[in-house]
């Protein structure tokens, strides 16, 4: 025991060891390579956040100048409007229908509601708006045209095949033909007939006789569409029996007033609802 107590004072006595030269450099490499790691990942962190507001920046300038490029200066303002497939309507009242204000920006251009504009004249019936080039408008324009007069006490109604009122205040100079007894007493201009049972039936006789026939015909009176009758421009009154049976014997028809007019006779009315043809002369009041 006592040569116990003595090692273990004696070795407390010894000094501790030291670390050697080589092993203190290694130390310092290691610390210094730490530090310089931390600083590059410092940089890099800045480098990274530098770059970021470098870009925001960048993108900041280009929203403003693109924001003052669009909006406050003429670059993309609409230059020209124009228009095509025109016959009856002026240009200047055409844009301004189009209701374009000046200045416009070609993407700032609502080009439905300015079809929708155009629509609502009755002469228009169907619009296109479509962009030429950066600066451009045109107006593609598709209008109505009438196929017969409506006849409403003196003013004559053109009335397209639609059914859409374009004028009511024709004087009747145009050749169309020309339909009697139609209820048009509240009738206003872009107003539709196709509702009108009396004007549906007088464009399926239109349609079915065709311009041959109708170019001889004044006036088709349809006051009472199951007795329609028909007026020739010779002035001649004509019950027919129905559009069909009418157009097959129009020939025959004409053939007869002209032996009857051969003969001197004044015919005041031909009633075709029988077989034969009725005639029905003029009285003479001598």
């Amino acid at each position: 025991m006592p040569d116990e107590n003595n090692r273990s004072a004696f070795s407390s006595m010894l000094p501790e060891p030291v670390a050697s030269e080589d092993t203190a450099k290694i130390l310092r490499k290691k610390r210094k390579k730490v530090r310089a790691q931390n600083v590059s990942k410092l940089f890099t962190s800045i480098k990274a956040i530098a770059y970021v507001l470098i870009f925001a920046s960048l993108l900041y300038l280009a929203v403003i100048q693109l924001k003052y490029l669009f909006f406050s200066t003429s670059y993309f303002e609409i230059k020209q409007v124009k228009t095509a497939g025109l016959k009856h309507l002026e240009e200047n009242e055409v844009l301004k229908l189009a209701n374009i204000p000046p200045s416009t920006k070609i993407f700032a251009l609502d080009t439905e509601k300015t079809k929708q504009n155009l629509l609502k004249h009755p002469r228009i019936q169907n619009a296109e708006v479509q962009l030429e080039g950066l600066y451009n408008v045109k107006l593609q324009i598709t209008e109505r045209e009438p196929v017969i007069y409506a006849k409403n006490g003196i003013a004559f109604y053109e009335i397209a095949p639609d059914g859409i009122i374009i004028s009511t205040e024709g004087m009747g100079e145009k050749d169309l033909p020309i339909i009697t007894g139609l209820d048009l007493k509240n009738a206003q201009q872009g107003d539709s007939l196709n509702g009108n049972d009396d004007f549906y039936m007088a464009m399926s006789w239109v349609n079915f006789l065709g311009q041959e026939i109708l170019k001889n015909i004044s006036e088709l009176n349809f006051s009472n569409t199951q007795n329609p009758y028909i007026i020739l421009l010779t002035g001649e009154k004509i019950y027919p029996r129905d559009m069909n049976d009418f157009k097959i014997r129009f020939n025959f028809l004409r053939a007869l007033l002209d032996k009857l007019k051969a003969n001197n006779v004044d015919t005041f009315y031909l009633d075709m609802r029988a077989p034969d043809i009725v005639v029905r002369p003029k009285i003479s009041k001598s």
